[in-house]
């Protein structure tokens, strides 16, 4: 036995070792790979967030979004091959400028795209601020049309031609909304201290997704502007 009590302890502290936490951590689990319990998490944000994760939902976005405005278009023009009752109203002159309103703002928003890009944060928030401002001024111009239908009389039951403008100029017009809201929530995020991400390329993705959402929208309003002015 006085031989064997040596040996006996060593085996018995190899044992107890794994057991022993790094550095004051805690007690060790097995699996834990030497990380103690008392680890920082300040990485957590940025362990959980994905690359393309941004663009990828957008996308999603812009898919369910575009079967919205092709059925209305669709709808549009089987009706319009329909003489009976058909008589197209006038668009207000007003849109040509509110279209003209919308493209500056897809010049601005990729300007805006481009600087975060560039990590000059100060141009992107100007052109942000841009953005947001003509959004605004597009929104306007689309109720200063309607304000003029509705002088020279043409309301929505008017005829198909001019429910489908009201329809078209509305859905567009709520759609466009939720992206003031995404780019008001990009402005916010490069203005407040405790919002602003110091991992630039999630930062970029953010934008890239904003950018493409609000390309999107300008898009399907041409179209849309388009389609009103087609005569049958």
């Amino acid at each position: 036995m006085a031989v064997a009590s040596p040996v006996f302890h060593e085996v018995v502290d190899r044992e107890q070792q794994p057991l022993l936490g790094d550095g004051g951590g805690g007690p060790g689990r097995p699996g834990d790979h030497g990380r103690g319990g008392g680890g920082g998490g300040g990485d957590d944000a940025n362990e959980r967030w994905s690359p393309g994760v941004y663009r990828v939902g957008m996308w999603a976005t812009i898919i369910a979004v575009s079967t919205v405005f092709v059925t209305m278009a669709i709808a549009y023009t089987v009706r319009s091959r329909n003489p009976s009752f058909w008589n197209p109203v006038q668009l207000p002159r007003i849109l040509w400028a509110s279209t003209a309103i919308l493209l500056a703002s897809s010049v601005t928003c990729e300007a805006s795209r481009r600087a975060v890009r560039a990590e000059n944060l100060v141009r992107h928030r100007v052109w942000l601020a841009v953005t947001l401002s003509l959004g605004c001024m597009f929104l306007s111009t689309q109720l200063r049309a309607w304000e003029q239908l509705h002088a020279e009389g043409v309301f929505v039951a008017e005829n198909p031609h001019s429910f489908f403008l009201y329809l078209f100029t509305a859905v567009h017009a709520m759609h466009l909304v939720v992206g003031l809201i995404l780019l008001w929530y990009l402005f916010m995020r490069s203005v407040l201290p405790f919002w602003r991400d110091a991992n630039a390329a999630r930062r970029s993705e953010l934008a890239d997704a904003g950018a493409l959402y609000w390309h999107f929208m300008d898009g399907i309003w041409i179209g849309l502007f388009a389609l009103l002015q087609m005569r049958p």
